[in-house]
């Protein structure tokens, strides 16, 4: 025999082999795995086993073992493929993966992608190495694999070291170029959607969506990227495309999304003073401070350049390094060696080696050498050597080089060019060296991807993934300080990153810092305190790689797409915003980027660009970082369509050949100046840069000064002056000279220049200078007077010059000679070689930098003098310039004052730049015409005199003559000679001026000196202005006030001067003549007219100038608003894009927890699947064995199922024999669901309602017993939802048999078949929701308008199952004519009168019914036993009425009293009762037995059981108490008492103590009439309740609790007045006192709450008769009739019949076919079919339908069966459901004259025995031969041709053989299974999980049923020794009895009249063709029903819908009806035959 696998624990029955066994031995069929599989579970069986072994095992191997057997079962057999699909199994997978328990690394690794490709790409070495097969061939198979699992970041972030990386290693080999399949794996990488995954990663990243996802590996970030580039194909898909650029704008900084439009902060707005200024220093100084004392801090601490190092691939895919040493001559080595033999030791190892006898502090820079951890078991020593050397050779840059750019070091090493343009290529980009070698590094510079070259052939980074990591950095460690600068809030935003002081100086791990390339998480494990964050990191690292991406796409894109691609896609206004970036790579990406779109755009597209000033936008937007050299490199490539480095000298052929467009990419410039000052070598460069522009281009000079280049200079003066301190000295003056060279450079433009416009801009900078001399800063006063004194000087300076020019030696100089410039460049190289320490440590280097920038100056004079100079100034321009500048400089010598040290500090004598150092130092020739130095004011002014009597000279030589003078500088000087005259006045009028000083008065003495001073004199002394009287006086009293100070000369002079004033005719006071007081008077008064005169002028002379500088100001404010605006609608239009792409990660994300919950639910299904003790993974340690009430409400809402449950009762509470062990078991993969936020049902919830469209959310409390859970309710398109508020902070229990109920659930529409208003802690605010399924939902809303709304919501939904509930009357004259039962009208009235199982304080209240509880037999019909239901509970004797009278008129008089003292806490209105006969306390008293209601009992009383005498232990006693004994007792009864025996039984062996008495209080005590059995004590006690006695009372009862002596007068009188708390319209919120409100709040908590009064008026009583029967007929029927009933009336004796209890009197048997109280069953219908039925089956609309064996019925009503009579049940679809056929097809069939329909494909492993169908819920489920039952979830549909769809399936696993019954239970919703290994199963329909096994049947069970009314289910199975056993059993599977029948019963089935008013019987179909009953209560039979013309065995039999006809069926297919003889001739129910033909 094939043995049997025990499933459980529980011991198997074997069969004795007896002969009759052996003869019925089968022939045993082969078994496969696949077949096995289906039986068992599947390929969910192996999922499981995975979750189960990563639970159990640490050992990755072990777990990657149990993933491969669930991968390779489903790699090769379809059906498992399907399967896999279709339980979700990758989702599942998934979820394993991502939990902590799991370790992800290279075993699970080489699993999964063993999984997904058809062969090994990752391969496991014997020495335990994996190695990754560069040349594998092998080709993606499972995508979607690849898309769930292997692209899914959640999984790899959490991997071990270098798994991720070895993943993308792995996937790169997949489609590398020489990859025979390299299309195909490409077009599954796109199915897999891997870029969408990649970039989606990122986002979510970016988006700080996940904690676990903090930063991507970079070599994962270098993968993603060229994985990119690989599948983008070529021409690229614009799709994948825009998804890159799509991501781009979607991970810019949200806070950075914008283009700068406030005008204040655009670069060139002035600001000089105020907050913007004091912001941008302070930023200044602190990244000055940061990087360390005025060093750079962007200074490459080693900038290796990608040719140090040579990959070679070796053996094994390893990485070997080796390093060219061809590329650095060894002797250029050896000397480096010598030079600083002790900076580095032999290897290079992490301790830092200090460089001890380095003077300089900067070489603590090379510590940074030492942070690059190199792996130093990378290799052999020879490697180790090769990177001593190659850092050796590097440190010497480090020396010599101050940029980024590996430019220098090629420089100073001459490579060949074309590795040149590499390295400036991939150092720009970013790229990490090491990644490319020799010959690649070429090619890459021209085919501008630098991620992956065509010669990179194997993928070379396997094995370990380690390189040798560049140290290159970015541009300063605070790059990562974001917006470094204001942004237009203004405020410093600084605050983004930790500040320095918590840094220390200079962090330690640098390289990590500023966006480093080198951070790789393998070795540099960040330092946390120092660590920026390595989400940018790696973000800018995969940007910057994509902008390259793209950059190189668009370089060669077919011109046929650019259309699509130009503007549609990259726009240049989005590159505009997305500069705004906070990292220097990513800011050069996107320009790079934008000069290739300039590469590419069409001239209109240019011109747009240009119209919107997008060059200003971008300076504007730059101007808000901090300048980097990179960026400065980027506009000059921009500009030269070249790599060109900061301090590589501008070759000036090239300027000419700019096109007019690119020559605008200098704009930019502009706005990086500023904020360049925290790197002198940085500004100086660029001052350099711009120095040579504006000297070799007069287009770029009027492009810069037309976008603001004088006001970015004068802010960046202001700043640098701002620094103070912050700067070495040297340093400063080398800046402040540039500046000032810079100045003189533009004058010189403006002055050799043709055109109005341009003398202007000399005027413009010299007011400009005068605004800031306002500035508060004295440095920046002083040096805005004396830079205007030397403006103008080298204004007058370059005229002069020019004009004294001879015309021949100019047109052989245009350009320098070749040498000569080379030589200028050679200067700025050695200069850039020592400037990267202290940028000017010595006045000597100082000297040579400021020569530099003069020759730039030589060179720029020699070409503007140039006659060839095409826009050259004519000579009348000139002669006009120069009357104007010396009106300027007159001015200036007259009203301004400035200090000597300016003129110092701008020329140091030693090293002065000018004309007689630099003469002497690099033997220049003087010609070149340098400006003259001013030495100070006083020269200047010498000059200027000079100048002008030079030209008054000429003036008067040449006026005797004829004609002009033939020199040029003299013509000129001669046309101004009238400008002179006035000026020579004006100016020695200033300089004797008594207020000047002594010295400067006498300088104006030397005029006499000059032969011809007197006509000179003569000329300029104009009579209007007074010169002449005012220089006498002046002359007058310098003689005579300071004549001890004046030489002999100089006294000598003054007398010269004052005879030539008197030959001019101007009257002098002689110097001897005697001081006479009125002279003396006159004199006095005349200085002092002068004085105020000249005053007057001043302020004039001022306030004309103010006008100037703001009418300057103002020719802005136009530009700027235009510039505003236009910022403004980008900033619009693109934060509006990048929003709606940063939507799609929101929505990404919840699609990611939308697929993480449904996995988990897919779990927790799996776990129910096959965990119960019935399942191939069962274990008894883990499975719950308690019990507790399901909430699921049955027939009349009674809840009598239980459900498994994990106990969390501490074992203190326990008996000792029921203690379990310590510590809490936790259920099978717990692990999964830990995570709160995936609790049980929560998840599946969540799942649902993401995936539908919602309309309405309320916020609402869903209250349960247990507790109140906040939430929100959400209305969708298909169903409702409650989702609780914060998963995390409840907890709910592991598995979906916790003992609470669930947080969040959903329900659809078509559940819903009862909607009510409800009141809630008396507030009118809740709603309860009735569902088909028996669950019930009570929401508690903040007001009743918000209830409303929802309510009304609800209502106008599609409810197609909502039953129109009648109004109250309808219900009462139902319970009067007797249509339904006592129970069923209390339990009505409990639910209108808002009563409510999920509310404690309103749970149902039923009356007490009996007060004999003490005899040993019951009388029904004696009303001695029955409580006096007229009056309240409390008062059934007359001596406790009294009291409670008493009582209340005492309150009464205190209330009274209280009302007239205006007592501040007024007593509350009389009552009688303190306490109410039902509340909480009440409840959990009755029910303390019963989980749940054990915890809630236990945390009601403080955590402890009540004293043992008060708790609820015995019937009697309670009775006892509440009506006679206890004043405070006046508890009535809950519903369970007339249904649930179980909970009067200690089931979980509680220790409740022990009583007084030293009895131990167990279970409860029952009344000795119920000999000791709570399920009879509950029948016994249900039919107390139905007795006429009860039912003609009961009204009175109900006038007292709903009904009119609730309240009020008629409640007095009825001494049924209880506390106002209790009352409905208690309103809470009327109270104002806040204590006396939360008193009023706690007491309607816990007093009790009285129902809603539903009658006003007295209820009416109910005729004391029988139930009448609908079989009673009307009056008016014909003669015959009335005979016949006469003839019966005559036989109507009193019918005697035994009582079902024989010490019971007065029990009901009830109205059914065959009750021993009705008259005998008669045949009353006999038809033969001809072929055997397989089942009879009763309808709701009374009908009986027959159906063939291999048939189902399936119906869908309506409505749902409601109560009985309340509406009858219509039909709105059936169909016969046929199987059996050979192609294992489900087949229907629902029009008589149509075929039957195809419906379900079963597979061959299913082949089908039984099926069951459940109306309501639509359920269909199918038996199989293998034993695995499977339920299908349908939905009515119209599109389909069965009309009937499939929504889900789930597959039931319990039974080891074929399944041979299915029955349905649908009140109970539950389903039994039989099967022929003996086994009986009860399922629970709703959650279609495994109940309960039924056991103890000795042989199979042969029929099934179960009870409609109760639940019961009756089993029957063939006895041993022949005939039958019928066992009875509870719904919860407790076995009530079993009787042994004589013959084979063949059929069973229940009668189904209401509980109470009758004792149902089991009908059992026997053998030999008779029915006999048993009773139900006690398995007695009650009679057989025979009929002789019969006696085949009966194979199916029911009772009608009504109970009133029992239908047979035999084995030869005759259907025979019974009914009772008093009814035959009731309408006979239709029948119904389906017969196989019917599906033929």
């Amino acid at each position: 025999m094939a043995s049997q696998r025990p499933f459980s624990a529980k011991e198997i029955q074997s069969t004795v082999l007896d002969p009759l066994c052996l003869k019925a031995l089968q022939p045993v069929q082969h078994r496969g795995l696949q077949s096995v599989l289906h039986e068992i579970g599947g390929t969910g069986a192996f999922v499981f086993l995975f979750g189960r072994a990563v639970e159990l095992s640490d050992c990755e191997k072990t777990q990657a073992m149990a993933l491969q057997v669930v991968l390779s079962l489903a790699k090769y057999n379809q059906h498992r493929v399907q399967e896999m699909e279709s339980c979700n199994g990758y989702s599942m997978i998934h979820q394993v993966l991502i939990k902590s328990k799991c370790i992800v690394g290279f075993h699970i690794l080489k699993t999964l992608l063993d999984g997904c490709c058809s062969g090994q790409i990752l391969s496991l070495s014997e020495d335990g190495q994996f190695k990754l097969d560069p040349e594998s061939n092998t080709v993606v198979q499972d995508v979607k694999l690849l898309s769930e699992v292997l692209l899914d970041w959640k999984i790899w972030a959490k991997a071990q070291c270098g798994v991720w990386e070895t993943l993308l290693a792995a996937l790169e080999i997949m489609i590398r170029v020489n990859h025979p399949q390299q299309m195909f794996n490409v077009k599954q990488f796109l199915k897999a959607q891997v870029i969408h995954r990649f970039l989606i990663t990122c986002q979510v990243l970016q988006e700080h969506r996940d904690e676990h996802l903090t930063s991507i590996p970079r070599d994962v970030c270098r993968s993603f990227v060229k994985i990119f580039q690989e599948v983008l194909g070529s021409p690229p898909d614009l799709e994948l495309l825009r998804l890159i650029y799509n991501f781009l704008l979607a991970v810019h900084p949200p806070t950075n999304t914008y283009v700068c439009h406030t005008p204040t902060s655009f670069y060139f707005s002035l600001h000089i003073d105020g907050k913007l200024y004091q912001e941008k220093v302070q930023s200044i100084m602190y990244l000055r401070h940061s990087s360390s004392g005025g060093k750079s801090g962007g200074s490459p601490g080693l900038s290796m350049s990608p040719s140090g190092f040579t990959e070679a691939p070796s053996e094994g895919g390893n990485m070997v390094f080796s390093t060219p040493e061809q590329e650095c001559s060894p002797s250029v080595a050896c000397e480096h060696q010598q030079q600083h033999p002790e900076s580095f030791t032999e290897s290079p190892s992490p301790s830092p080696q200090s460089p001890t006898d380095q003077q300089d502090r900067s070489l603590d820079e090379l510590h940074k050498v030492n942070q690059n951890k190199f792996d130093s078991t990378m290799g052999d020593g020879s490697i180790v050597q090769g990177i001593t050397e190659t850092l050796k050779w590097a440190k010497e840059d480090l020396l010599i080089s101050s940029c980024e750019s590996a430019q220098t070091v090629c420089d100073s090493r001459e490579f060949p060019p074309c590795q040149n343009s590499a390295l400036v290529n991939s150092c720009e980009a970013g790229s990490s060296p090491g990644q490319g070698d020799e010959e690649t590094a070429g090619r890459r510079g021209e085919s501008e991807d630098r991620f992956d070259s065509p010669g990179d052939e194997g993928v070379r980074r396997p094995a370990s993934l380690k390189g040798v990591h560049s140290v290159q950095r970015s541009q300063s460690n605070f790059a990562s300080l974001g917006l470094a600068f204001p942004a237009q809030n203004g405020s410093l935003a600084i605050a983004r990153w930790p500040s320095l002081s918590d840094r220390g100086v200079l962090p330690e791990d640098w390289e990590n810092y500023a966006y480093s390339h080198t951070y790789d998480r393998t070795y540099s494990k960040p330092d946390s305190t120092n660590d920026r964050s390595p989400t940018e990191d790696c973000l800018v690292l995969i940007c910057c790689g994509l902008y390259d991406l793209l950059r190189g796409v668009l370089l060669i894109l077919p011109d046929l797409m650019l259309e699509d691609v130009m503007d549609k896609l990259i726009q240049p206004e989005a590159l505009i915003v997305l500069v705004n970036h906070p990292s220097p790579l990513i800011q050069q990406g996107v320009m790079k980027l934008l000069d290739a779109y300039f590469n590419r755009a069409f001239k209109e597209q240019k011109e747009k660009f240009l119209k919107n000033h997008g060059f200003s936008l971008l300076a504007n937007q730059l101007y808000l970082h901090q300048g980097n050299q990179g960026l400065l490199e980027c506009f000059l490539e921009m500009l030269f369509g070249r790599p060109v480095g900061l301090d590589e000298d501008l070759d000036l052929e090239d300027m000419e050949k700019i096109d007019p467009f690119r020559k605008r990419c200098i704009i930019p410039i502009l706005g990086l100046i500023e904020n360049s000052l925290y790197e002198n070598t940085l500004v100086h460069n660029t001052l350099c840069v711009l120095l040579q522009l504006l000297n070799a281009c007069p287009k770029v000079a009027d492009i810069l000064l037309d976008n603001g280049l004088l006001y970015v200079i004068f802010n960046t003066l202001a700043a640098l002056n701002g620094l103070e301190n912050g700067i070495l000295l040297n340093d400063y003056k080398l800046l402040v000279c540039d500046i000032q060279q810079l100045l003189v450079a533009v004058t010189i433009h403006s002055c050799s220049s043709s055109g109005s416009q341009y003398f202007c801009i000399i005027e413009d900078l010299i007011t400009l200078l005068g605004y800031l001399q306002i500035s508060k800063n004295k440095r920046t006063q002083e040096m805005a007077v004396t830079l205007q004194f030397r403006v103008l000087q080298s204004a007058i300076e370059f005229i002069k010059t020019t004009a004294n020019q001879d015309p021949q030696k100019l047109t052989s100089s245009v350009h320098l000679p070749a040498p000569q410039h080379h030589a200028i460049y050679q200067k700025r190289k050695s200069i850039a070689g020592s400037r990267r320490f202290s940028l000017a440590q010595s006045d000597t280097l100082l000297m040579k930098m400021r020569s530099v920038a003069s020759d730039e100056l030589t060179v720029m004079m020699q070409r503007r003098m140039s006659q060839e100079n095409p826009i050259r100034a004519s000579e009348t321009e000139y002669v006009q310039r120069l009357q104007r500048l010396t009106v300027l400089s007159v001015n200036r010598l007259i009203y301004q004052d400035v200090s000597q040290d300016f003129f110092d500090l701008l020329n140091i004598p030693e090293s002065s730049i000018h004309q007689s150092s630099s003469a002497r130092q690099f033997e220049q020739p003087e010609e070149n015409g340098n400006p003259q130095p001013i030495g100070s004011k006083t020269t200047f002014q010498k000059e200027i005199l000079k100048l002008m009597m030079e030209g008054i000279k000429i003036g008067l030589g040449s006026s005797g003559r004829a004609g002009t003078p033939r020199q040029q500088w003299k013509r000129i000087l001669w046309s101004c000679k009238d400008t002179f005259r006035v000026q020579i006045g004006r100016l020695l009028v200033h300089i004797l001026c008594p207020a000047r000083p002594l010295e400067e008065r006498k300088q104006a003495l030397e005029i006499v000196y000059e032969p011809s001073h007197s006509e000179i004199l003569r000329e300029c002394l104009s009579p209007g202005l007074e010169h002449g009287p005012k220089l006498a006086l002046y002359l007058y009293e310098l003689l005579h006030d300071h004549k001890d100070c004046l030489s002999k000369e100089e006294q000598t002079a003054v007398g010269i001067f004052m005879t030539s004033l008197k030959l001019c005719g101007h009257r002098c006071i002689p110097p001897s003549a005697p001081p006479k007081p009125d002279l003396i008077k006159a004199i006095k008064e005349d200085q002092i007219k002068y004085e105020s005169e000249e005053k007057t002028n001043k302020s004039a002379w001022e306030k004309k100038m103010g006008n100037t500088q703001q009418s300057l100001i103002q020719r802005l404010d136009g530009k700027s608003k235009d510039i505003s605006k236009i910022a403004a609608d980008i900033t619009q239009n693109v934060s509006l894009r990048q929003g709606m792409e940063r939507k799609k990660v929101i929505q990404h994300i919840r699609g990611m927890y939308k697929i993480d919950l449904s996995a988990s639910r897919h779990w927790q299904e799996l776990v129910q699947q096959l965990t119960h003790d019935r399942a191939v993974w069962y274990d008894p340690a883990s499975y719950p064995t308690s019990w507790q009430l399901d909430p699921t409400e049955g027939p009349n809402r009674e809840r009598r199922r239980l459900q498994r449950c994990y106990l969390t009762i501490p074992n203190k509470y326990l008996l000792r024999d029921r203690q379990k062990p310590e510590e809490p078991v936790k259920p099978p993969l717990s692990y999964l669901f830990e995570d709160k936020t995936h609790s049980s049902f929560s998840s599946t919830v969540k799942d649902k309602a993401t995936s539908e469209p919602i309309r309405f959310t309320r916020k609402c409390v869903s209250v349960a017993p247990s507790r109140e859970i906040t939430g929100e309710l959400l209305l969708g398109k298909s169903g409702m939802y409650f989702v609780e508020d914060n998963a995390a902070d409840t907890y709910d229990s592991p598995s979906p048999q916790g003992e609470t109920e669930p947080a969040s659930f959903s329900w659809t529409y078509e559940e819903i078949k009862e909607v009510h208003k409800r009141w809630w802690q008396l507030r009118d605010n809740a709603v309860e929701i009735f569902l088909t399924n028996g669950r019930t939902l009570l929401l508690a809303f903040d007001n009743t308008k918000v209830r409303d709304d929802v309510y009304h919501n609800i209502l106008t939904s599609n409810l197609p199952n909502l039953l129109e509930y009648g109004n109250i009357t309808a219900l009462t004259h139902l319970w009067c004519s007797g249509q339904i039962t006592n129970f069923e009208y209390l339990t009505h009235l409990n639910k209108h009168a808002g009563r409510s199982f999920n509310d404690l304080m309103q749970y149902p209240v039923f009356p007490f019914i009996l007060s004999d509880y003490t005899s040993e037999t019951l009388d029904l019909s004696e009303t001695t036993i029955y409580r006096n239901l007229v009056k309240p509970i409390a008062v059934q004797s007359k001596e406790k009425e009294d009291r409670y009278v008493d009582n209340y008129k005492y309150l009464e008089e205190e209330f009274r009293k209280g009302a007239r003292d205006d007592d501040p806490m007024p007593p509350v209105q009389p009552y009688h009762y303190g306490s109410h006969y039902s509340n909480s306390g009440t409840v959990l008293h009755f029910l303390v037995r019963m989980p749940p209601f054990t915890k809630m009992f236990l945390s009601y009383q403080d955590q402890s059981f009540d004293i043992p005498d008060r708790t609820f232990h015995s019937m009697n006693t309670t009775w006892r108490l509440s009506s006679y004994e206890s004043m405070t007792d006046v508890k009535e009864l809950i519903p369970e008492f007339f249904y649930l025996p179980e909970f009067l039984v200690n089931r979980e062996g509680f220790d409740f103590g022990v009583r007084q008495n030293s009895e131990r209080v167990n279970h409860v005590n029952l009344p000795p009439w119920a000999r000791n059995d709570p399920r009879l004590f509950i029948l016994i006690h249900r039919q107390a309740l139905e007795s006429d006695q009860v039912s003609q009372t009961l009204c009175q009862w109900i006038d007292l609790v709903f009904g009119q002596k609730q309240k009020g007068k008629a409640a007095v009188h009825a001494i049924n007045v209880f506390h106002p708390a209790t009352y409905f319209g208690m309103d809470v919120s009327a109270v104002e006192d806040p204590v006396q409100r939360r008193a009023l709040e706690t007491m309607i908590k816990t007093y009790g709450q009285t129902p809603r009064q539903l009658f006003n008026a007295g209820h009416m009583s109910r005729p004391a008769s029988r139930l009448i029967t609908e079989g009673e007929l009307p009056a008016a029927m014909g003669l015959l009739v009335q005979f016949a009933f006469r003839e019966t009336r005559e036989l109507t004796k009193e019918v005697v019949y035994p009582s079902p209890l024989p010490w019971i009197k007065g029990l009901k048997w009830g109205e059914y076919v065959g009750s021993p109280s009705s008259p005998d069953p008669v045949v009353c219908f006999s038809q033969p079919h001809g072929e055997r039925f397989g089942s009879l089956l009763a309808l709701p609309t009374r009908a009986i339908c027959g159906l063939s064996r291999k048939f189902c019925l399936m119906m869908i009503y309506s409505k749902e069966q409601g109560v009985r009579s309340m509406h009858s049940t219509d039909i709105q679809w059936s169909a016969i459901l046929s199987w059996g056929y050979a192609d294992n097809m489900l087949r229907l069939k629902s029009k008589q004259s149509e075929p039957p329909v195809n419906f379900i494909q079963c597979s061959q492993l299913h082949q089908v025995t039984s099926c069951a169908w459940v109306p309501d819920s639509c359920q269909l489920f199918t038996g199989s031969k293998c034993g695995v039952i499977t339920a299908y979830s349908n939905r009515f549909t119209n599109t389909t041709p069965s009309e009937v769809e499939v929504e889900s399936e789930v597959h039931l696993y319990g039974h080891t053989e074929e399944v041979t019954n299915l029955f349905a239970c649908k009140p109970y919703s539950i389903l039994i299974s039989v099967s022929k290994d003996g086994t009986c199963i009860i399922w629970d329909l709703n959650r279609l999980c495994y109940v309960q096994s039924l056991t103890g049947h000795k042989s199979p069970v042969t029929a099934v049923s179960a009870s409609e009314t109760t639940g019961d289910i009756a089993t029957v199975c063939d006895s041993v020794g022949g005939g039958s056993d019928l066992r009875l059993w509870t719904v919860n599977g407790d076995l009530i009895g079993h009787v042994h029948c004589r013959e084979i019963i063949c059929s069973v089935a229940f009668s189904n009249q209401p509980e109470g008013v009758s004792v149902n019987v089991i009908a059992g179909g026997l053998e030999n063709g008779v029915v006999r009953l048993w009773s139900t209560w006690d398995l007695k039979p009650v009679r057989e029903i025979t009929f002789p013309k019969s006696n085949r065995p009966i194979v199916s039999l029911t009772y009608s819908c009504d109970g009133h006809h029992l239908y047979t069926a035999n084995s030869e297919g005759t259907v025979i009806a019974w009914c009772r003889r008093d009814q035959q001739r009731m309408k006979l129910p239709m029948f119904y035959s389906f017969l196989s033909s019917y599906a033929a």
